[in-house]
């Protein structure tokens, strides 16, 4: 039986392209949709609870005899309409709370997304596992820079960076507005985080985790499969500074055996 032959330099670069070409294919956010859902009906929750008292506060403001009547009629049952309208509060602070949480997974997850993804492209596009092993935002931003990447000029980097501050945040502190998210729009001269908070910045910031990526891979793309005129010139110099001319010819002669 014959053995299935290695496939060619060509073959293995080709793959390569096309494996880079169609990496963001797939990679959705899944907790999105369903969390959604369970935030849409939150809030019809709490705005019920909200309209419930506010309608026995109204009718205690414009018709404080009848309101008197209900409450003591109430009472002849062992109920209180104001014990009632303060449990709709209750109820409410505690969905507002629900949905704090929410909010606060989904920026989690979409950074923790973004992340998975980045180690993926880079440990597999680079063939570098520590990547994969120690990942630390700091250190992929110096990765990057290495290979000439600079993150700062990929799309969206300053929402991205905004997101990471948030989830660390998040993470790491209680609903007060902590120092490195201080200057963020949506936390700016506020005291505490509601969830109000959360969800318009995650609301401005969601889409910027597939537009970042997008641009890295397009970078790293150029990266590992672009060489111009003046790249070549410069690698050829930088192995010109390290070899001898026969060194050189030798390096030539087995790179181009490379592509029969």
């Amino acid at each position: 039986m014959k053995e299935n032959p290695l496939p060619s330099i060509s073959e293995q670069r080709e793959t390569g392209q096309t494996w880079l070409d169609k990496f963001t294919h797939g990679k959705t956010n899944i907790l999105d949709y369903p969390i959604d859902k369970l935030i849409q009906d939150l809030k019809a929750q709490i705005k019920a609870a909200y309209s419930e008292h506010e309608e026995w506060v109204e009718l205690e403001k414009n018709d404080p005899d009848r309101f008197n009547e209900l409450e003591e009629q109430a009472n002849q049952t062992d109920h209180s309409i104001r014990h009632q309208m303060y449990g709709y509060l209750q109820e409410a602070f505690y969905l507002e709370d629900e949905l704090y949480a929410l909010f606060e997974m989904k920026i989690i997850y979409s950074f923790k997304h973004l992340e998975i993804n980045i180690k993926q492209l880079l440990s597999i596009a680079y063939r570098d596992e520590y990547i994969n092993r120690q990942f630390k935002w700091d250190t992929i931003i110096q990765f990057l820079y290495s290979k000439n990447i600079i993150a700062k000029e990929l799309n969206d980097y300053e929402s991205i960076n905004q997101l990471r501050n948030v989830n660390n945040s998040l993470k790491h502190s209680t609903n007060l507005i902590d120092q490195s998210i201080k200057n963020i729009v949506e936390f700016k001269d506020q005291d505490t985080i509601h969830y109000s908070h959360l969800e318009m910045f995650y609301n401005r910031v969601k889409k910027s985790p597939d537009i970042f990526l997008t641009s890295l891979v397009s970078y790293v793309f150029r990266d590992i499969y672009s060489f111009t005129a003046e790249r070549i010139l410069e690698i050829a110099k930088s192995f010109a500074l390290r070899m001898e001319k026969k060194d050189a010819i030798e390096f030539s002669e087995e790179l181009l055996k490379l592509y029969k």
